[in-house]
């Protein structure tokens, strides 16, 4: 697991690792999971999303920068689908893109919708099973 510290208290806080972020680059095909868009690594306009977010000041609980609590999104906190996620907070935990800290389930528990309305279930190994 990779640290960096916090600017605001000094104290270490948790980010996904490169292999990890590689993992779903991997998984999401380079592509945006909401909208499909191509996305290409280096050259900006996309974020990788925590479904379950950190926190203030981050999370050291390595499920938080998992692959299945991940997601390759277009756009920033406030653009592209990562803004809509941001805006749009209650349609976007029906579908999956956001789960609550204060749920019961855990991310690798709750399935997602990716481009064309599939519900998918994703797993800390880069696995996307599709359900129902």
């Amino acid at each position: 697991m990779a640290y960096t510290v916090s600017s605001r208290s000094n104290r270490p806080m948790a980010r996904p690792t490169r292999g990890t972020i590689d993992v779903v680059w991997a998984r999401d095909l380079s592509r945006c999971f909401r909208c499909s868009i191509m996305l290409h690594y280096g050259q900006g306009g996309y974020s990788v999303h925590h479904r379950q977010p950190r926190g203030m000041g981050g999370s050291s609980d390595p499920e938080i920068n998992g692959p299945a609590n991940l997601l390759l999104l277009c756009g920033s906190g406030v653009t592209g689908c990562h803004g809509w996620v941001e805006s749009n907070r209650p349609e976007a935990t029906d579908l999956g893109l956001l789960v609550s800290r204060n749920s019961r389930y855990s991310p690798i528990e709750v399935p997602v919708q990716r481009w064309g309305g599939q519900m998918v279930r994703l797993s800390d190994d880069g696995g996307v099973e599709i359900v129902g």
